[in-house]
């Protein structure tokens, strides 16, 4: 089956799964991750890999009780171990000022860790998909981004030295998804906020993206190229980007310093990554327009970050300060 090998490549182009992984299943019992949960247990038959399949019920709709239990059967029936836990995601929002949204995937992840920690699991999977990809994109692209907002959701990235976040189903559509759901004749629920217009994502999905597929077809696929394509390309500038920082920043608690000449000397793209990476305060790129600006104009006075921290140039080094 066509969704069956792309799983497969694509696990092993990205090095994704190892024989003696342990890897988390995050299923909510949509068609996504009870698609990725089925795949991940038709590769345990060739793979030395243990699983545990975990679910949250973040209290926000009735159908939540009927979704966990439906994961939980799925699991039993393939002798997968299950773990459900609930989240009071509505008070969580509350006390942190956040969107109900925002609220349950901090709380989604912050519970994954602590369960990858507690049980010594390395690898958690999610069941982001390609259209996901495409409307992360998107999403980015309306609120004004850089290259890293291009890249959209990373295939893998480290929660801590220990435990990574994997996306095994990022190459694969959503119309694939339905499709292999069907002819195995997998139960899933469908979650009714998905067709709420409260969401900007929701509205991407629904309004944006049916839109931009009548004038190419296939323009979810090349959303996903164009993240490949960003996604390298900032690894490379990362990785020159953390060499300039080792070889010419120290850093303190009240105190960063920069060494004037070998910033200077590094192109504009490279400037504006180091000072982004060792700013005390996060800035946008007309901010480090600015400061950047400011460097190499002959004003002597202080650049003001905000109330706490003040940038000074004093010959060979540039130096962030604490008030």
């Amino acid at each position: 089956m066509l969704i069956w090998q792309i799983f497969k490549n694509h696990i092993t182009e990205n090095n994704l799964v190892s024989n003696g992984d342990k890897i988390i299943l995050a299923v909510s019992g949509g068609a996504d991750s009870i698609v990725m949960a089925d795949l991940f247990y038709r590769l345990k038959k060739s793979m030395d890999i243990d699983l545990t399949v975990v679910n949250f019920n973040h209290h926000l709709r009735k159908e939540s009780v009927k979704e966990t239990k439906l994961v939980e059967k799925f699991s039993k029936l393939r002798n997968i171990r299950f773990i459900s836990k609930n989240l009071d995601t509505k008070n969580f929002a509350l006390k942190n000022n956040i969107s109900v949204e925002t609220a349950g995937r901090q709380l989604r992840y912050l519970n994954l860790t602590h369960i990858a920690k507690t049980e010594k699991y390395g690898k958690i999977a999610t069941a982001h998909n390609m259209n996901d990809q495409a409307e992360t994109i998107l999403m980015w692209l309306i609120r004004g981004t850089g290259s890293e907002g291009l890249a959209g959701i990373p295939v893998s990235r480290k929660l801590d030295k220990n435990i990574s976040v994997i996306r095994p189903l990022l190459s694969v559509s959503r119309d694939l998804i339905e499709l292999y759901a069907k002819k195995q004749k997998l139960k899933f629920c469908t979650d009714k906020s998905n067709f709420s217009q409260d969401y900007t994502r929701n509205k991407i999905r629904l309004n944006i993206l049916p839109e931009l597929k009548k004038i190419n077809p296939l323009v979810n696929e090349h959303f996903f190229e164009l993240s490949k394509i960003i996604a390298r390309e900032t690894a490379y500038f990362d990785k020159k980007t953390a060499n300039f920082i080792l070889k010419n920043v120290k850093i303190s608690k009240n105190k960063i310093t920069v060494h004037l000449k070998s910033f200077s000397n590094s192109d504009n793209v490279i400037k504006h990554r180091i000072l982004k990476n060792i700013m005390p305060v996060k800035k946008d790129s007309t901010h480090i327009n600015g400061i950047i600006k400011w460097i190499y104009s002959n004003k002597d006075a202080a650049y003001i970050l905000n109330k706490q921290w003040i940038v000074k140039k004093n010959g060979s080094k540039i130096s962030f300060i604490k008030k």
